[in-house]
């Protein structure tokens, strides 16, 4: 592939655009043992792994795959600079630590992200992610801090935190080596698809949440629809739903019906792989 002028953010919004994020996918390759449609998208290791081999083949050096427990990043060193990559966070332009300030030991940078999101008297306001990169006695490390703004308190709220350690590298074989543990872990209390709109910055989502899954009969009517304004509604529950459908459907190539089949089937599978003594904690659907 021919090199580009910049490859991390050709390849991020490729990788943006193209590859939604979705946590329910891996259990129906793991356990059915197929390869599920690339229009649903990929669990978020896999977005990463993706966009640091996009990157690559654009003309980027090779990336460190960078570990924090269940997450990864892929980090650039490129003339100095340190790039991050991280779609996962939904971040629009790439990270980019500049050398002299590597050199110096210390630097933070702050990009837009999606959702943006508009207040009360339309004022767009776009996610954050702030990234701090500190030199240490083993290399660097580096905080990642993803912020959405919220409608309702107009500030903005702190969504995830992870940190990156030079000398905490991916290993897949390791990461991968139990992965009933990591498709049952406590933290994953919900199936779902999450894609950021065609034409625009804000993302929609169809989410099936899994508490009390031993009782359940999972079916599309458990489905929750949420747009990039955080507001969550249950399916075919009128406009608000229909529109986030719409705007799934645009983006991802995929009918409501096929999305459904696929959200549907990955609670199933979590129903039958996960231990029906224990119960997760509630998922969080409205995020305005």
């Amino acid at each position: 592939m021919t090199a580009t002028r910049d490859p991390y953010g050709t390849a991020l919004e490729s990788v943006l655009r193209t590859v939604p994020y979705n946590s329910g996918t891996e259990y129906l390759h793991w356990y059915h043992k197929s390869a599920p449609d690339p229009r649903h998208g990929l669990a978020c290791i896999y977005q990463t792994l993706y966009v640091a081999e996009r990157a690559t083949a654009l003309g980027a050096p090779e990336a460190k795959i960078l570990q924090d427990l269940r997450h990864i990043a892929a980090v650039f060193e490129t003339g100095g600079d340190v790039v991050v990559l991280d779609p996962y966070l939904l971040h629009l332009t790439p990270i980019r630590f500049p050398a002299r300030e590597v050199a110096a030991g210390h630097s933070s940078v702050e990009v837009d992200a999606a959702p943006v999101r508009l207040n009360a008297r339309g004022g767009r306001h776009p996610g954050r992610l702030a990234a701090v990169y500190r030199s240490s006695d083993h290399g660097y490390r580096i905080r990642l801090s993803y912020s959405k703004y919220s409608v309702e308190k107009d500030t903005y709220i702190l969504s995830r935190h992870f940190t990156l350690r030079s000398e905490n590298e991916f290993v897949y074989a390791d990461f991968s080596s139990d992965m009933l543990g990591l498709l049952t872990h406590p933290e994953q209390n919900s199936v779902s698809i999450r894609a950021l709109v065609a034409g625009a910055e804000v993302t929609a989502e169809a989410i099936i949440p899994l508490k009390g899954f031993a009782d359940r009969e999972f079916s599309a009517a458990d489905i929750w629809l949420r747009s990039g304004q955080g507001v969550a509604s249950r399916n075919g529950d009128g406009a608000h739903a229909s529109a986030v459908w719409a705007d799934l459907e645009r983006s991802t190539g995929l009918g409501r019906a096929d999305i459904e089949e696929h959200l549907v089937s990955a609670a199933q599978v979590y129903q039958k792989i996960a231990d029906h003594r224990t119960d997760l904690p509630g998922y969080s659907l409205q995020d305005a």
